[in-house]
């Protein structure tokens, strides 16, 4: 069986991970619609087409294909959902959608699939970017009802790995290779979660091939819960080449404008159970050494 995979983005990080990865199975077709910044046409089994999806008349010219799936890695404002499959030549089976863990409203909790969402939008332009994701989840289960397609939700935590541009676990990398010392919060209380971007990628395929993943939500949050200590210790025993850290405070951090990327309290703290999709669609989750160990790798060979 091949199956027809309409990829809306997907040359960016987790996109362009899930694209490589996809592209090497023998049993999928890619059509992948963006505005071509970053050309993937050197992936077998991939066709691609330029035009921004909000544009009605670049959108007509894909063709007339019925998709097994659709992966949208760009959903950002409401009505992206719903404009781009208005003019859609052609229909498909499913609709994924990537959002976020941090549609969950605010808690101490361990939050699974049935945690409740938020209620109001956060402050600032994150808190925008989180809100547009929560209404496009609404906009999604409405807009796939009214023409009778499947839908999948992925919600993933921190999501690191080879070519990340976030600069979270590169921004620590990048001074490990030029020799600089690393900031370390002295007192840090947060804790977070990672997954690793094959991963993420793994689970895309699996919600393509899977008849269960047919209706669902699925986090994305390996097991694994880290502080700024365990990933600085982990960072160290991956690394090829010895370096330094320097003490900081929170509120030093704050102050001087040193752009720590984790939560740094219990407060910004949010935790989440990633078992469902290991329950139902056999996703294993890399330990957090390994992929860093790899990360590591791939980002040395950019900063050297």
């Amino acid at each position: 069986m091949s199956y027809q995979v309409l990829v809306i983005g997907g040359s960016y990080f987790l996109g362009r991970i899930f694209c490589t990865l996809a592209s090497r199975l023998g049993d999928m077709e890619l059509t992948l619609l963006n505005r071509g910044r970053y050309p993937m046409t050197h992936l077998p089994g991939l066709r691609e087409f330029r035009c921004d999806r909000h544009d009605p008349v670049g959108l007509g010219l894909l063709p007339e294909t019925e998709y097994d799936a659709v992966v949208d890695f760009c959903a950002y404002s409401p009505g992206d959902i719903s404009s781009l499959l208005d003019n859609l030549p052609g229909k498909a089976k499913r609709y994924i959608l990537i959002s976020t863990a941090d549609v969950y409203a605010r808690s101490r909790e361990v939050k699974d699939e049935d945690a409740p969402l938020m209620a109001e939008p956060g402050a600032g332009a994150e808190g925008e970017y989180i809100w547009n994701k929560r209404l496009l989840e609404s906009e999604l289960a409405e807009a796939c009802a009214l023409r009778g397609m499947e839908t999948v939700v992925l919600r993933p935590a921190f999501i690191y790995g080879p070519y990340n541009y976030a600069p979270r676990e590169s921004w620590y990398i990048e001074k490990v290779v030029r020799g600089e010392p690393l900031p370390i919060p002295s007192d840090a209380l947060g804790r977070f979660q990672l997954v690793y971007v094959k991963d993420a990628a793994e689970a895309i395929i699996a919600c393509i091939r899977q008849a269960a993943a047919a209706g669902q939500a699925f986090n994305l949050a390996a097991p694994e819960v880290l502080d700024y200590a365990r990933f600085i210790e982990t960072l160290r025993a991956v690394s090829d080449r010895p370096f330094t850290t320097a003490e900081i405070t929170v509120e030093d951090s704050f102050r001087e404008g040193v752009p720590l990327p984790f939560p740094l309290t219990e407060e910004e703290s949010e935790l989440f159970s990633g078992e469902k999709i290991t329950r139902l669609l056999g996703l294993t989750y890399t330990p957090f050494r390994d992929g860093m160990a790899k990360t590591f790798i791939a980002f040395r060979s950019v900063y050297e």
